[in-house]
């Protein structure tokens, strides 16, 4: 299928983000929004306490994510073969991530970096999992629907195991064919899951429905509004989220995230509902842990946690100094207390940068800091020019 010159370029149901592409959909939304029934999701924004400790969460985060991303990859490789889906393995990695996630989301979200592109289907899932699970924790959702939202999330792409991979990978446009089939892995997942004795009846319907849309233009189906499952609806958007801000085999394309996040509000209620793209933005924030921000000085940094009081104000490891060059040892600045001491000098996010910039690659970042540092013990190196 040729690429129309004014269109969004497709590929499964995932749009391939660019500066132009935004300015169309922005363009078109308000058109979008008529007529599409709505009703409004109940939330309990504050049904979980506050966070508890980052430092003694991240210990048991990343040996909880090892298992998790461990048993994901043998389960992909296992379907990829022939095999039946079995998920009885993953049931207690999973379970110990929803936990993690209620406990504080910010360590398991900055695990999912150290996912590297080369397993861009492993690391979709995992990261659509733990994600929609940060979402569903921030509406209040119980955890019987965080573990709902974890599982569909997961098993989301699993169709896609049975699909070639040169197909999956192939760079450019697609023929109307080759779309056609790679669709399918939707029919696929829910065939595999359906299989699977005992699997909860919404994890299907999730599988199912993540990739319709809220004005009617999405597949199999083509459901509009409040025919498309709430858990779905959640999932859909995080699931599109990730792939135009990771690394892909089959693209170049990779925007940062307050782009994703810019475009987003473009498809409100008319690809995604308006209320579920305002949950996710306050859930995940403007700078997702894991990404590569610039700040105002020209200092660049990875988000390493959220600031609850402000989350344009994250925790941050500083990587490179004002003149690109890398830092030795790696520094971590708490945004929010620096500038609450920083006497009319505070520092600020430019902007959110798409990893790889500056050949920067945040797993690497991740791997190589240190538990814990101490934030306010940084802050005086520093310096408050």
């Amino acid at each position: 299928m040729a690429e129309e010159k004014d269109s969004v370029p497709a590929r499964t149901g995932e749009f391939a983000v660019s500066q132009r592409d935004m300015k169309l959909d922005a363009g078109t939304a308000t058109a979008g929004r008529e007529g599409v029934p709505s009703t409004r999701i109940p939330v309990t924004p504050d049904y979980y306490p506050d966070p508890g400790s980052f430092r003694a969460e991240l210990k048991k985060a990343r040996q909880i994510f090892a298992t998790f991303r461990a048993e994901t990859r043998q389960m992909i490789n296992d379907v990829r073969v022939g095999k039946p889906l079995v998920i009885g393995s993953l049931a207690q990695p999973l379970g110990a991530m929803v936990e993690s996630v209620i406990r504080h989301p910010d360590p398991m979200v900055w695990m999912t970096q150290l996912v590297q592109p080369q397993s861009f289907m492993g690391g979709h899932m995992l990261r659509t999992s733990i994600l929609s699970v940060v979402l569903g924790r921030g509406m209040g959702l119980m955890e019987r629907q965080l573990e709902r939202l974890a599982w569909g999330g997961l098993l989301s792409q699993i169709g896609k195991a049975r699909l070639p991979r040169q197909l999956l990978e192939k760079p450019g446009p697609l023929s109307e064919a080759e779309l056609t089939r790679i669709r399918s892995f939707v029919e696929t997942g829910v065939e595999l899951a359906s299989a699977v004795q005992g699997i909860d009846p919404d994890v299907i319907e999730i599988i199912r429905t993540h990739h319709e849309r809220y004005n009617g233009s999405g597949y199999p189906n083509g459901l509009v509004g409040d025919q498309i499952p709430v858990l779905a609806r959640l999932v859909g958007v995080v699931d599109w989220y990730d792939t135009v801000t990771s690394q892909k085999p089959y693209s170049d394309v990779v925007i940062s995230s307050t782009q994703a996040m810019d475009a987003l509000n473009s498809k409100r209620d008319v690809q995604f509902q308006d209320q579920v793209v305002e949950e996710f933005v306050r859930a995940v924030g403007l700078y997702p842990n894991g990404s590569l921000v610039e700040l105002d000085s020209g200092e660049v940094a990875v988000v390493q946690a959220q600031n609850v009081k402000n989350r344009t104000q994250p925790r941050l490891i500083l990587v490179l100094d004002e003149n690109r060059n890398p830092l030795s040892p790696q520094l971590k600045l708490d945004l929010l207390t620096y500038n609450q001491g920083s006497r009319g000098h505070p520092k600020t996010i430019r902007r959110a940068l798409p990893d790889g910039e500056y050949g920067l690659d945040p797993a690497q970042v991740i791997e190589r800091s240190s538990e814990d540092d101490g934030w306010l013990s940084r802050i005086k190196n520093l310096g408050r020019k």
